[in-house]
C-alpha cells in the first residue's frame, strides 16, 4: 500500500515506520481509511490529521454542521458503507458524487465508493468527530409522525394522525412510537409483540435472527394492541380471529410502511409488524451480494427483450429486494414496467403496480389477463401460485414480455420440476423460460471487529473437503458494540444462477430430475449455493457456520 502521506509523516510528525507498518496491517484486515486508523490508534488526534492534510494536500474542508444534505443524496451509499470508509455524501450530479471524508486522499478508500456508487468521486475533508455527529443526525432516525388509513365511503386513503404531547394517559401510544423509532435504528424488518402467561415479550427480527427486547409492561398490553389496530384501521372489538392491516410512519422525513397480523393465542392477540423501509430494499444491484460473473450473467437476462425470469428461494431470502432492484435497473421511461402483487410492498416511480383483491374478484389470473391488453414491456409477477396464473405469466413471456415472477423452491433446477408438477406445459416452459436464480442470506462479518481465526478442521471438511490442509485465512465477528456482541453487521446473497440454453430446453421436453438438470447447468458453468458461499467464506465476508446453515437443504437434496 502506499499512501500518499505516509513519506511527509515519517519526515515531520515523528510517527516511526514500525507504527506506521501497524496502521497499514489494520487497513489490509478491515479496510478502513489509513488517517482515521492514525487517529483510532492514537497516533494524531483528529485536529491534528485535519490541519495535515489541509497544509500538505489543500482539500477543501466542509463543516457538517453548517449544511442540510438531502435523502436522496444521503442514498448514494449505504449507511454500512459510510460507517465503514468513514465518508458522507453531500452532493450528487448525474455522474459524480462530492463525499465528505476522514482520510479524502485514501485512494483505495476513494475506488471503493466508486465501485459501490457507480459515480466518480470528489473529495472533501470533514473532522473525525463532526463526521461521527452527521452520522448521529442523518443515519439515527427520531421523531415519528404516524399516517393511518382511514376509510370512507368510496376509496381508502391515507391522512396524517396527529401525535399528542406524550403524558402518563398516553403511555401505550408512546410504546407503540418507542417500539418501531427502534426497529428502525436497529433496521429491523420485523417487531414480535407476544404474550404468554407470565408476560409480554418483545422480540426484533434483525439480519434474519430474532432478538428479545425488554417489553413492555404487562398492563399495558391490551392497549397498545388496540392502538395497533386503530392505526391500522383493524376491528379493536374483535380479538377472536386473525386480522391485517398496514399504516405509515414517517420518521425524519422518511417513510416506512407497516404491514400488520394480528393472531388470537390462549392468552391474548400476538402482533406482528412487518418493517417496511424503502430506503433499505431499492438499491444497486451490486450491493446484494452477487459475485461479479452472476451480476453481469443476471444483468444480460435483464435486458433480454423477452422471456421469463424467476426469482426463487424460501421465504426471507430476499426475492423481493432482489426483483424490485432489478425493476430499478430497467429502462422505465422507454418501457412500460406493471407489476402485479399481494401485497404491493413498496411504491415504485415510473412503474405500474397492482394490489391484488380477491375479494373484489381481482386475482392474479385475472390481472395477468388484463394487463396484457395494456401493452406491458415488463411485466412483475409477485409469486406463482397456481396454474392458471403460470400459464398466462409463460404465454406472455412467450409472445413478446419480459416476465419476472419468485416461486418458493430450493434450488434454480427444481423450479423447473416445480413448474411442470403444478402442471405447465413442457413445450411452454421450454420455450419460455430464460433463466432462474436461486439465492438464500446470510450474514455478513461486522468489519469494526473481524478478527483471522483457525477453524476446526470438521468445520472445514463439511464446507468443502478440497480446504483441508490449504492456507488459507478464516474470519469471524469478535463481538463489539456497533454489531450488539453478535459479530455480524448486515447480510449478504449467496446465489445460484442456471440460464436455459438448447440442451436444458430438451431435458426439460423429456420429464427431467433436479439432479440431471443440475449436472447439465453445471456442464455449462452454474455454481451452486454452497459454491457461491465458499467464495465469500475466502473473501471474508461471512462465516462457514452461516454458509453451513444456510445451504445445508439445498445440499442434502443434492
Amino acid at each position: 500500500m502506499d499512501h500518499p502521506a505516509i513519506s511527509k509523516l515519517l519526515e515531520s510528525h515523528g510517527i516511526s515506520r514500525e507504527q506506521i507498518d501497524l496502521v497499514i496491517k489494520e487497513k489490509q484486515r478491515t479496510g478502513a481509511p489509513f488517517g482515521y486508523l492514525l487517529v483510532r490508534f492514537g497516533l494524531m488526534n483528529s485536529q491534528s490529521w485535519f490541519d495535515f492534510v489541509l497544509k500538505n494536500f489543500h482539500i477543501a474542508p466542509v463543516r457538517l454542521e453548517e449544511m442540510q444534505i438531502e435523502n436522496a443524496v444521503l442514498r448514494t451509499l449505504p449507511e454500512f458503507t459510510c460507517r465503514k470508509y468513514q465518508v458522507i455524501p453531500i452532493y450528487k450530479s448525474r455522474d459524480k458524487i462530492v463525499c465528505g471524508m476522514v482520510d479524502p486522499i485514501d485512494n483505495d478508500v476513494i475506488e471503493q465508493i466508486k465501485k459501490i456508487s457507480g459515480l466518480e468521486v470528489e473529495t472533501r475533508l470533514v473532522k473525525e468527530e463532526d463526521l461521527r455527529k452527521g452520522f448521529d443526525r442523518y443515519f439515527s432516525q427520531v421523531g415519528m409522525e404516524v399516517i393511518s388509513p382511514v376509510t370512507s365511503t368510496d376509496e381508502k386513503f391515507y391522512e396524517p394522525v396527529k401525535l399528542r404531547e406524550l403524558d402518563k394517559e398516553a403511555t401505550a401510544e408512546s410504546s407503540v412510537i418507542s417500539m418501531i423509532e427502534q426497529a428502525v435504528e436497529l433496521k429491523a424488518t420485523d417487531i414480535h409483540l407476544e404474550i404468554e402467561e407470565d408476560g409480554a415479550r418483545l422480540r426484533y427480527r434483525i439480519n434474519g435472527i430474532l432478538y428479545e427486547f425488554p417489553a413492555p409492561p404487562l398492563e399495558l398490553y391490551p392497549a397498545i394492541v388496540s392502538h395497533i389496530k386503530v392505526l391500522s384501521n383493524l376491528d379493536i372489538s374483535e380479538k377472536r380471529v386473525p386480522q391485517d392491516g398496514y399504516f405509515k410512519a414517517r420518521i425524519s422525513g422518511r417513510s416506512v410502511d407497516l404491514r400488520v397480523s394480528t393472531f388470537p393465542t390462549i392468552f391474548g392477540e400476538m402482533v406482528a409488524l412487518r418493517v417496511l423501509d424503502k430506503a433499505n430494499i431499492i438499491t444497486g444491484l451490486e450491493q446484494l451480494g452477487f459475485l461479479p460473473e452472476i451480476l453481469h450473467r443476471w444483468r444480460m437476462l435483464l435486458d433480454e427483450p423477452y422471456g421469463m425470469l424467476l426469482v426463487t428461494g424460501p421465504t426471507g431470502s430476499g426475492k423481493t429486494t432482489t426483483l424490485y432492484s432489478s425493476l430499478n435497473e430497467i429502462d422505465n421511461l422507454h418501457k412500460k414496467v406493471i407489476t402485479v402483487e399481494d401485497p404491493v410492498e413498496y411504491h415504485l416511480k415510473n412503474i405500474n403496480q397492482i394490489q391484488i383483491n380477491p375479494k373484489a374478484g381481482l386475482t392474479f389470473s385475472v390481472a395477468l389477463r388484463s394487463i396484457l391488453r395494456q401493452d406491458p414491456n415488463v411485466v412483475m409477477i409477485g409469486e406463482i401460485r397456481d396454474l392458471d396464473s403460470a400459464s398466462i405469466a409463460f404465454r406472455a413471456a412467450q409472445t413478446g414480455q419480459l416476465v419476472l415472477a419468485t416461486l418458493h423452491t430450493n434450488t434454480a433446477p427444481g423450479a423447473v420440476i416445480r413448474l411442470l408438477d403444478m402442471g405447465v406445459e413442457s413445450y411452454l416452459l421450454a420455450s419460455s423460460l430464460i433463466g432462474v436464480l436461486s439465492q438464500r442470506l446470510v450474514r455478513t462479518i461486522c468489519p469494526n471487529c473481524k478478527e483471522v481465526y483457525k477453524p476446526l478442521e470438521e468445520e472445514v471438511r463439511e464446507l468443502s473437503p478440497q480446504l483441508i490442509g490449504k492456507d488459507i485465512r478464516f474470519y469471524r465477528g469478535k463481538g463489539c458494540h456497533l454489531c450488539k456482541g453478535t459479530g455480524y453487521g448486515g447480510r449478504t446473497g449467496l446465489h445460484e444462477l442456471m440460464i436455459m440454453n438448447e440442451e436444458l430446453r430438451r431435458m426439460t421436453m423429456r420429464d427431467p430430475s433436479t439432479s440431471s438438470l443440475t449436472d447439465v447447468a453445471r456442464k455449462f458453468g452454474m455454481k451452486s449455493l454452497r459454491e457461491d458461499g465458499i467464495q465469500k467464506v475466502l473473501y471474508g465476508t461471512t462465516t462457514i457456520s452461516e454458509v453451513l446453515y444456510a445451504t445445508k437443504k439445498d445440499t442434502d437434496e443434492r
